[in-house]
C-alpha cells in the first residue's frame, strides 16, 4: 500500500533538517511518497541537489505561499 508522509522542516536548522530528511527517505518503501515542507530557498535547493542525485527517488517541487513543498516518491523496483 502506498504511504504518504508529511514532514515540516521549516525552522529546523541546517544540518538537522538534512539529517531528518535522510532518515525519513531511508525509511521509504517503493511506491511511498513524502511531502517535505521548507521555508528557506537555500535549504530547498540543497535538499533538491541531494534528492535529485539519488536515482531511486522522483522529485518535484512547488511553491505554496511562503513555503516550498518538495514531493518525493520512491520509485518501484525495476522502474
Amino acid at each position: 500500500m502506498k504511504k504518504i508522509a508529511r514532514i515540516d522542516l521549516a525552522g529546523v536548522p541546517w544540518p538537522v533538517n538534512l539529517l531528518q530528511c535522510c532518515r525519513h527517505t531511508g525509511e521509504m518503501q517503493p511506491g511511498d511518497a513524502m511531502v517535505i515542507s521548507v521555508k528557506d530557498e537555500d535549504v530547498k535547493d540543497s535538499l533538491l541537489l541531494i534528492l535529485n542525485a539519488t536515482p531511486e527517488f522522483s522529485v518535484d517541487v512547488s511553491e505554496r505561499g511562503q513555503r516550498f513543498a518538495i514531493n518525493v516518491t520512491k520509485n518501484k523496483a525495476g522502474g
